[in-house]
């Protein structure tokens, strides 16, 4: 298995193409006067001003689709902790296979609308296209709460990933055009763990919001999608206000020109370009011709499989296996999600520092497996309870480092726009098998579904090691003069 020369490809190729010609030892030797750019990482940038600009930044990007991603996270994931305050009971979703149908679809319309999602997010900008989105899967939301049948449900949530599709990897695109390679993951665990700890205070939230109703066991899941919804809805109109689009837009009027020209400066050194381009057929095609661009999606995929199964299992297992009240239900599963969530921040961190991105998820999926068997086959309740914590440190460190892994090492514009679709479909195949693992005949203990899990995350730690070797052995290549790495000098594969 060999790493593909972009240079060969004809996304890659200039007007006057690629030239190669043989030494003495036989070795291809690459003309570099006729590659397409040439990355230098040493521009000469004020270091104080550039760190003044990038919080400007970070101020502006992080919080509010930390926020919109956050409550589509809950949007999402609320089903588990609905189904036990009342919505089992009151559309029958305990018959048969109707309650994983009812998770499952969601993702359909999740896997398919990605990519069409972010070609209409360049076209119509990120502060317009993803707030248009938010509004629109926070009304399918609330009308999750006014369903009378399991089929009605079922319908709403088809919809619901058709609009939530296109979040996730529009967010993804949108800073990985603003930050360098080995900016991103920290900024990526500061998106991804703030929203897994909002989301883990939602079964929290939900708890309180089912006593709005008069039965709180009976008709409480009905407040749980009403108001989560709305507030979608309004942080939504907030994104539109506030929201910065991508770096080569007129648009962003918090930034001076002499602040524009560092953002530039520090993308073009690092890319060999600036302005956006179009998704075309052939960029699409190139993209999914890179086999590490296949192999980190399946690691994503993995990883996805393994966070979901938290997310919305959590609250079940603990209610029904491990046999906690409901409140108690929905509380455990906050600690291990905030606590994750610090191990991840100091994980990311010194993954940037480092420049790792492959040691990182042996690490993770190794520790994820640990939890998972741990809730899987221990026998004490503390030790399960103990699992959960184990599993959600290395599957939420894990799952970080996949797409900071894949943007690091795609370097242009278009193919970037294309990856953050192809992962987040990945992400969603995962939560499809997850949903579809945990089967309710499998009920209480959902050993079956589990060892699932454990079966794809063991899967993961393979190709994880297999991915690292070859991007490693294709920067010796490189080095030596044999090949070009995604069209530029300089520009060397992070494994």
């Amino acid at each position: 298995m060999t790493s593909m020369d972009p240079t060969k490809f004809e996304y890659f190729h200039s007007e006057k193409g690629d030239e190669m010609e043989k030494g003495n030892a036989g070795e291809a030797v690459v003309q570099e006067k006729k590659v397409d750019a040439i990355v230098d990482s040493d521009v000469e940038i004020d270091p104080v001003l550039e760190k003044k600009v990038m919080r400007k930044v970070d101020w502006r990007l992080l919080p509010v689709v930390t926020a919109i991603y956050a409550f589509s996270l809950i949007d999402r994931t609320n089903y588990g902790g609905a189904r036990i305050a009342g919505m089992d009971k009151a559309l029958h979703l305990d018959v048969g296979n109707r309650a994983s149908v009812a998770l499952m679809i969601l993702f359909v319309g999740y896997i398919l609308f990605e990519l069409p999602s972010n070609i209409l997010l360049k076209k119509f900008g990120p502060r317009i296209w993803l707030s248009t989105l938010g509004v629109c899967f926070g009304i399918l939301t609330i009308a999750s709460g006014l369903v009378k049948t399991w089929g009605a449900l079922a319908a709403v949530r088809a919809f619901l990933g058709v609009f939530e599709a296109g979040l996730l990897p529009g967010c993804f695109y949108l800073m990985s055009s603003w930050y360098r390679k080995y900016e991103i993951q920290r900024r990526l665990s500061y998106f991804i763990q703030s929203t897994f700890v909002v989301s883990s205070f939602s079964n929290a939230l939900a708890y309180g919001l089912t006593q709005i109703a008069d039965e709180p066991e009976v008709d409480g899941w009905k407040w749980i999608f009403i108001v989560e919804g709305a507030i979608t809805i309004g942080i939504a109109l907030v994104l539109f206000i506030v929201v910065i689009d991508l770096p080569s837009s007129t648009g962003n009027k918090f930034l001076s020109p002499a602040e524009k020209e560092i953002i530039k400066q520090r993308i073009m050194a690092e890319r060999g370009e600036f302005e956006g381009e179009k998704i075309t057929w052939k960029v699409v095609a190139y993209t999914f011709s890179q086999w590490h661009v296949i192999s980190i999606s399946f690691l994503y995929l993995a990883a996805a499989a393994g966070s979901y199964t938290w997310i919305i299992f959590n609250p079940i297992i603990l209610r029904k296996s491990m046999g906690y009240s409901l409140v108690s239900s929905y509380m455990l599963t906050v600690p291990p999600a905030v606590f994750s969530t610090f191990t991840t921040l100091l994980v990311s961190r010194y993954a940037d520092k480092w420049h790792i991105r492959g040691p990182v998820c042996w690490f993770g999926t190794a520790v994820g497996l640990a939890g998972v068997a741990m809730v899987g086959f221990a026998e004490s309740p503390v030790a399960r309870y103990a699992g959960i914590w184990v599993g959600e440190i290395g599957t939420n460190a894990y799952i970080v480092t996949c797409v900071a892994w894949g943007h690091n090492n795609i370097r242009t514009d278009g193919p970037r726009a294309v990856l953050s679709s192809i992962h987040v479909g990945s992400a969603a195949v995962g939560a499809i098998y997850s949903s579809l693992v945990f089967r309710q005949q499998d009920a209480p203990d959902y050993v079956p579904g589990l060892a699932a899990i454990m079966a794809i995350l063991s899967a993961g730690f393979v190709v994880s090691l297999l991915t690292s070797f070859f991007l490693w052995r294709a920067n010796k290549q490189a080095d030596a003069g044999k090949k070009i790495i995604e069209g530029a000098v300089g520009f060397r594969y992070t494994w």
